[in-house]
């Protein structure tokens, strides 16, 4: 099983809220000085994997994670496009991507805007 990036953070996201709402499991394995520890420092990493999976987890993020699969050969972008998957089909350094050629004059307008 390939696990992705935010896939894994999801887990340890999981773990860390079984484990901050186990307080008194934790007391009884540990004592209340460790569980209060594993506690503080689960719920700590919590907040601060909650702000990188949102980072991680925006539209062009998504966009490259689906052109970095194995069997995607290309994904073509018609006039819809919004400006972040428009500059992501124009970018020459961007592969297996590119606006449709009944949509490259669109997708290129689309693209510039944000810039």
């Amino acid at each position: 099983m390939n696990l992705t990036p935010l896939q894994w953070i999801g887990i340890i996201l999981a773990v860390n809220g079984a484990l901050t709402g186990a307080t008194a499991q934790l007391t009884d394995l540990f004592g209340p000085t460790i569980a209060k520890d594993i506690v503080s420092v689960a719920s700590l990493a919590s907040a601060i994997l909650g702000g990188i999976i949102t980072s991680m987890s925006g539209q062009a993020a998504q966009v490259k994670s689906v052109l970095a699969m194995p069997g995607v050969e290309k994904v073509t972008v018609n006039a819809q496009a919004n400006q972040t998957l428009a500059s992501m089909a124009v970018d020459p350094n961007v592969d297996k991507i590119a606006p449709t050629q009944a949509a490259m004059t669109d997708v290129t307008k689309t693209a510039t805007k944000g810039a």
